[in-house]
Formats: structure tokens, C-alpha cells, sequence
């Protein structure tokens, strides 16, 4: 069996797929895309995501 790890939470990257809706829960911006879910984090370099659970 092979596992898809590049997907699985705490997983960070750099660009999200395209036609990701914005998603605000609790005063937290996420992107959820395909059941993925994307938290940004802003870095002195730019913004990525990492992956997280479903809130």
C-alpha cells in the first residue's frame, strides 16, 4: 500500500490549486479545496500554507 503523503497535514506549500474558496471559521482564514484544507502562514519571504485538518 502506498501512502500519499503530500497531502497529509503539516504539510506546507506554496501555491494552492486553482479556484480555492476562502473559508472563514472562528476569525481563521483557510482555503478549502478538494477536502484539503489550507491554513496561510506569512513568512518574512511570502506567504505559503500548510495543510490541516478540517476545522
Amino acid at each position: 500500500m502506498v501512502v500519499d503523503t503530500s497531502k497529509a497535514p503539516g504539510t506546507v506549500v506554496y501555491a494552492l490549486p486553482p479556484n480555492c474558496p476562502k473559508v472563514i471559521r472562528s476569525n481563521v482564514t483557510y482555503f478549502s479545496c478538494n477536502n484539503i484544507w489550507y491554513k496561510p502562514q506569512y513568512l518574512s519571504s511570502g506567504v505559503s500554507y500548510v495543510i490541516v485538518t478540517a476545522p
